[in-house]
């Protein structure tokens, strides 16, 4: 077998492939013993049908393209090793002859990545953390809310109360309306959880009476077919609950977390430590992807087009599932995209180069830097994962971090990035 490289533009090598009729007989043999399980010849047994009967019941031109996949699937990846290519694309085949067999195979393979000079002088700013009283009492405020006790009440519906409402939705004609009906509909009044007005005209009614009114949905309204439309509404009140909310003292923090704190101060500590590892982690986020954005700018690398091509067809799919979680199809998203005179198809090839630049490049200055993560760098995350989860938990948290697996690979590329922004961070 003959090869010969050729570096073409773009990041794609031509492999020119060459097997001379020896050579071929060893993919001649492969064809009879595959095609004598297809082909039934009368007079011979399958498995035991000679080389000439056979060509001469599937003919010449069926046999040589049978030999031929044979060859290509073999010799292929036989050239990929032999040249230390790394291809990120199937390969385009041409067959120049079939006497003797030589073909050209063109594929995209993983591109040299260059940094450009000036990339260690990226700077990432990472601001001070601090948390204040204020955002203590705000957490407060919500747990008193949340933790409030419900009792039922004879009078009018007021703001802040709970009612249970049973309502049905009509057009102008009285046509009852698919997705208005609901019967013991929850709802705090106030919280604005229904459409605009729905709540305001529950305030001051009593409990058993009935009201019909009529509500024009926004123009905003997620489903369009609710638009701007006007609906009449009958809504019945079941029951109304008023809210009992504690004093926010030593009691209310023992009870809020049975018994875990004794007192006021011992809760707000714990608070204070949450919303410090909340704003450290999103502190952290935002310098990761502040690097990532000014990187992008320094990754010198002719891309392949197979290689965005594939990175596209990984973004329409993960699109399409947050579509469908969402009840959207692909098509419809395309129009509403259109209506928004976005160009779907540019944007995701934008898109899809980006990621590209950063992954490469990620890799380039992991090089360039000797980044590296250790087992007891993974091993001290773990560990910190597991101090937030009960013991019982820790066997589940394990198998879900072990080596091979792709939450192991996360891990540790989690762990690699902190890593080098760390190092260009003021």
């Amino acid at each position: 077998m003959k090869v010969q490289k050729e570096i073409l533009p773009k990041s794609e090598v031509k492999l020119t492939v060459e097997i001379d009729e020896k050579g071929l007989e060893e993919y001649k043999k492969k064809a009879v013993e595959a095609l004598q399980n297809e082909v039934k010849v009368d007079g011979f047994r399958k498995g035991k049908i000679p080389m000439d009967v056979l060509i001469a019941k599937v003919g010449e031109q069926a046999f040589m393209s049978t030999v031929i996949d044979f060859a290509l699937q073999e010799t292929y990846e036989k050239a990929v090793h032999k040249e230390k290519i790394h291809p990120v694309a199937y390969p385009k085949i041409n067959i120049v002859s079939d006497k003797p067999l030589k073909y050209e195979a063109t594929v995209a393979v993983l591109p040299e990545v260059e940094l450009k000079k000036g990339y260690e002088k990226i700077k990432i700013e990472k601001p001070k953390l601090e948390v204040k009283e204020e955002e203590i009492k705000d957490v407060l405020e919500n747990l008193k809310t949340r933790s409030k006790k419900w009792k039922d009440v004879e009078r009018e519906a007021k703001k802040g109360d709970r009612v249970e409402v049973d309502f049905d939705g009509f057009d102008t004609e009285g046509v009852p309306l698919e997705g208005t009906s609901s019967k013991n509909h929850p709802v705090v009044l106030g919280e604005n959880t229904l459409i605009p007005g729905f709540e305001e005209e529950i305030v001051g009614m009593k409990k058993e009476e009935e009201k019909d009114f009529n509500i024009t949905f926004p123009s905003d309204y997620h489903a369009k077919h609710f638009q701007s439309k006007k609906v009449k509404f009958k809504v019945k009140l079941n029951r109304i609950e008023e809210g009992e909310e504690h004093k926010i003292d030593d009691e209310f923090a023992a009870e809020l977390t049975g018994g875990k704190h004794k007192d006021l101060k011992s809760l707000k500590e714990e608070i204070k430590e949450e919303l410090t590892h909340q704003k450290e982690h999103d502190v952290t986020t935002k310098a990761e992807n502040d690097f990532l954005e000014k990187l992008v700018d320094f990754v010198k690398v002719d891309l392949p087009e197979a290689l965005v091509d594939r990175e596209k067809e990984y973004l329409k799919k993960r699109i399409e599932s947050d579509l469908e979680k969402r009840g959207i199809n692909w098509d419809d998203y395309e129009k509403m995209m259109a209506e928004k005179k976005k160009d779907l198809n540019k944007e995701m090839a934008e898109q899809a180069k980006k990621q590209i630049l950063i992954r490469l490049g990620l890799e380039k200055i992991y090089e360039e830097e000797k980044v590296e993560v250790s087992k007891d760098d993974i091993e001290g995350e773990i560990k910190h994962m597991l101090s937030h989860y009960p013991k019982e938990y820790e066997p589940v948290v394990r198998e879900q971090y072990k080596e091979g697996t792709e939450g192991r690979y996360q891990l540790e590329t989690g762990l690699k990035l902190k890593k080098l922004v760390k190092k260009f961070t003021k």
